[in-house]
């Protein structure tokens, strides 16, 4: 039984991302009828389908035609993940260089408006390789990159870390609100963030923001390794090598500017 509904639910949410496909890649607004014939289902169960896309946000219907398009939803996923996609492609190689440079773990993060995720890591050559796994979901006051998205990124990520308790991973972890401020205001006046041990004992971070065509923050790279290597003053040797790494992919993204003081919540 447990089995059956399994395969049921699963070809469930197959159906449901098939509708999608279909509205999105057709050239016009769709009918339900259409999306059942292109799709071999019933009608019904087309429109069932179609009902919770359109409550959910990602199908709006014409009111006049009855037809459906893409909804605010699609579109957003949509260009979330073609700028996520174009991030990577202009960080690639940069990464690989300044790994090569420095020897030091590079870590390429996604800054939305709501969060701060992993995209790549290029290990380090040191023997304990530090790395952070691709699809990780960072804690704003708890890394480097964290200090640089809250500096420079959408004031959403202020108010959602206001509503959310600091969890201390360390004994270096920023759990009081006015003092993270006053981080953040360091980083957003130099363009970098260090943070030394806050998430893990013996790991430290550097990290820097990237800038698209219109100087907005898109992402963090940071520099991460073990307090041998990056120190709670990593020095112009550590920092200007990320910086002017992190310079090098904002202008791969359309940035014009010659340096990494973008537009935070307090300068716009």
């Amino acid at each position: 039984m447990d089995d059956e509904k399994n395969r049921s639910g699963v070809k469930s949410v197959q159906m449901t991302f098939d509708i999608l496909e279909k509205v999105v890649g057709a050239a016009d607004e769709i009918g339900v009828s259409e999306l059942a014939a292109q799709l071999n289902t019933t009608k019904a169960t087309a429109f069932r389908h179609v009902q919770t896309l359109m409550e959910l946000g990602y199908l709006a219907q014409n009111p006049v035609t009855s037809r459906y398009r893409p909804g605010v939803k699609a579109y957003l996923l949509g260009q979330s993940a073609g700028s996520r996609i174009d991030l990577l492609g202009a960080a690639e190689a940069a990464m690989r260089d300044l790994r090569e440079e420095l020897g030091l773990s590079v870590v390429l993060s996604s800054l939305g408006t709501r969060e701060l995720t992993v995209l790549a890591t290029v290990i380090g050559k040191a023997a304990l390789e530090i790395g952070v796994r691709p699809g990780t979901s960072l804690a704003l006051h708890a890394n480097a990159q964290g200090y640089v998205a809250l500096a420079f990124g959408h004031p959403e990520l202020h108010a959602q870390l206001k509503r959310q308790e600091l969890i201390r991973y360390t004994r270096y972890t920023v759990t009081d609100l006015a003092r993270l401020e006053s981080i953040v205001r360091k980083t957003r006046e130099t363009g970098y963030a260090i943070a030394f041990e806050a998430e893990t004992l013996g790991i430290s971070a550097v990290a820097a923001p990237i800038l698209d065509s219109n100087a907005q923050a898109v992402g963090t790279l940071a520099l991460v390794g073990s307090v041998q290597y990056i120190p709670k003053d990593p020095g112009e040797g550590i920092i200007a090598p990320l910086q002017r790494t992190a310079l090098r992919i904002s202008w791969n993204l359309g940035y014009k500017g010659a340096d990494l003081l973008p537009a935070g919540p307090e300068r716009r």
